[in-house]
């Protein structure tokens, strides 16, 4: 893995520094190196061959000996100052002789299909398509700096994800890197890691709604630490890339650990805890986000989160629980936010908070992908591809999800069950299937009443 790429996540992928190279990727330079060494030996025996048959006319001189070995070692030369191309990632990495440079693209593609029923009200009933992400990018290294770039047509727009630059160093004798730019934050399973990777198709509700008025990705610094089973960060960001540019920032400090008190082959226990304050620029808008319970394409089954004026800052908190044991992952996380303002009715604090529990089992050809180094979900390794004649690898899953905004003016409460499972074709490519049995309460907005339904969601899912 590249410095560039965290793990886990890509939407980025997931996308920093990534730990060691695993056993495919060692066995195939070893592979390409023992080639290599064939083609010059085949070479040198041809030549040898030719100089000791009966009918030469005469030994090769010393001058000639020597000549031919000197055309040998400038060979061998030209062979090692090539750049390799690997594409044990699903898209071709050229790393230069000495290592030290590194290229590839990257990318993804969503394929979603969505069809909900059982609601009391017919404008929820919605069946449709959708490209839920066009991700194309690249990423890159030279020595000790790593730096990304990606762009995402989603949404029937076009946004700017990860661009970013990092920097590889030692504090306090460990591992370190310091990010500058637009990257993913650092909060929460679900919330620090990428869509690619997280088990269902959506991050849970704690990773989307408990979060800044910035959302997901801020500009800014990033400091990370990795230990042996621990890991902690702590940034300072503005807003994303897509701001227009003819207002203040909000500005936002947040900070995040993890603990593995127990790590083993295939067992791992996961603790963890982040918090982050915000100072909101008057105006801002999307200072408290709807929940999307039931899927991204049905806009109309969302919980109401109500109306915020006049927020001035925030504050949130989290807590997280995960496990690994074999072929089964479990988790569990709960968040809350208070925001603080001066509206009409004066000085005003309100809090919301929500909270998942999900777990899965990997019933054949793969295990649960967790990264100690940053307590997230990455790259699923499928033991016998469907690409290489397999059957790939499956996994089944549920999840239990709940919202509450009821605090806030307007604000409504939902849940929803999801049960699913995922066809991981091979370590690129998956098909997933998310069954979500929904409910919604909601004080505001066009269904003011207590409905339910059901929604089935399935994806095909490429990532390079």
């Amino acid at each position: 893995m590249l410095v560039a790429a965290a793990s886990g996540s890509g939407e980025v992928a997931a996308q920093t520094r990534g730990p060691t190279p695993d056993a495919a990727e060692l066995l195939q330079l070893v592979q390409a190196q023992a080639a290599r060494i064939e083609r010059l030996e085949r070479r040198l025996a041809a030549v040898e061959g030719v100089a000791s048959t009966t009918d030469a006319p005469a030994p090769a001189s010393a001058p000639e000996a020597a000549g031919l070995a000197a055309r040998l070692d400038k060979l061998e030369q030209a062979q090692g100052k090539q750049p390799s191309v690997s594409w044990s990632k699903g898209a071709p990495q050229f790393t230069s002789a000495d290592g030290r440079a590194v290229f590839r693209p990257r990318g993804r593609v969503f394929l979603d299909a969505s069809s909900t029923g059982g609601s009391d009200f017919a404008g929820r009933n919605l069946s449709g398509t959708e490209v839920r992400s066009l991700r194309l990018g690249a990423e890159g290294a030279y020595g000790g700096i790593g730096w990304v770039l990606e762009g995402d047509f989603a949404d029937n727009g076009v946004s700017w994800k990860s661009a970013y630059v990092n920097f590889a160093h030692t504090l306090f004798g460990q591992k370190s890197e310091l990010t500058v730019g637009n990257r993913l934050n650092d909060r929460g399973i679900d919330g620090s890691s990428s869509t690619s990777n997280t088990p269902f198709q959506e991050r849970n509700v704690v990773g989307t709604l408990v979060l800044p008025q910035r959302g997901l990705f801020g500009v800014g610094l990033t400091e990370r630490v990795f230990g042996r089973g621990w890991h902690a960060s702590v940034s300072v960001a503005g807003n994303d890339l897509d701001n227009a540019g003819d207002g203040n920032d909000s500005l936002t400090w947040a900070a995040r650990a993890h603990w593995n008190p127990l790590k083993r082959e295939r067992t791992v226990v996961h603790l963890g805890a982040w918090a982050f304050h915000e100072d909101i620029a008057a105006g801002s808008a999307g200072v408290v986000r709807a929940a999307a319970i039931g899927g991204h394409f049905n806009d109309e089954v969302k919980i109401a989160p109500g109306s915020v004026t006049g927020a001035e800052r925030g504050r949130g908190h989290g807590l997280e629980l995960a496990t690994v044991a074999g072929p089964f992952w479990s988790s569990g996380e709960w968040g809350r936010r208070r925001i603080e303002g001066l509206d009409r009715r004066g000085n005003y604090a309100a809090d919301y908070d929500a909270y998942a529990v999900s777990a899965g089992w990997f019933v054949s050809g793969a295990a649960p992908a967790y990264v100690a180094d940053t307590g997230t979900w990455g790259r699923v390794k499928v033991e016998r591809p469907v690409t290489a004649g397999g059957h790939g690898a499956w996994e089944l899953k549920a999840r239990y999800e709940n919202a509450d905004f009821r605090d806030l003016p307007g604000g409504g409460a939902g849940h929803a069950w999801t049960v699913g499972a995922n066809w991981y074709l091979n370590d690129y490519s998956r098909l997933m299937l998310d069954l979500v049995r929904w409910q919604t309460d909601n004080r505001s907005g066009k269904y003011l009443v207590a409905d339910e339904g059901y929604t089935l969601n399935t994806r095909l899912q490429l990532v390079f």
